[in-house]
């Protein structure tokens, strides 16, 4: 909890709008679904649920993402998030602000 409020933190100090948090797939699906996004951030399991849909929802939705992950990539990985960016944790707010610029389409600077 104590990181996701740090991320938060970072993502309203780039100047960005956070309509979550979302604990679960489900969440994070009605998330997506009843919000006009310029990107996301994905953790890649939440509550022990793969965030697959979630990211395939957003692809269909041409919304671009970033995979917040403590695992490396693996050749198994779901279509959708096998190429999508990836930030490990822990990250720096430089990485992540780094990786938004590449990412997503409307980041200012702080």
């Amino acid at each position: 909890m104590l990181i996701l409020l740090d991320i938060e933190d970072m993502l309203h100090e780039f100047g960005c709008v956070v309509v979550g948090p979302a604990a679960t797939v489900a969440a994070a699906l009605a998330v997506i679904r009843s919000n006009e996004l310029d990107g996301a951030l994905l953790d890649m399991s939440l509550r022990g649920e793969r965030v697959t849909p979630a990211a395939e929802e957003l692809l269909a939705r041409g919304v671009p993402f970033i995979l917040c992950t403590g695992f490396g990539r693996d050749p198994r990985d779901e279509a959708a998030i096998r190429d999508a960016p990836r930030l490990t944790k822990p990250f720096s707010k430089e990485s992540l602000l780094s990786l938004m610029h590449q990412t997503f389409r409307a980041v200012t600077k702080p």
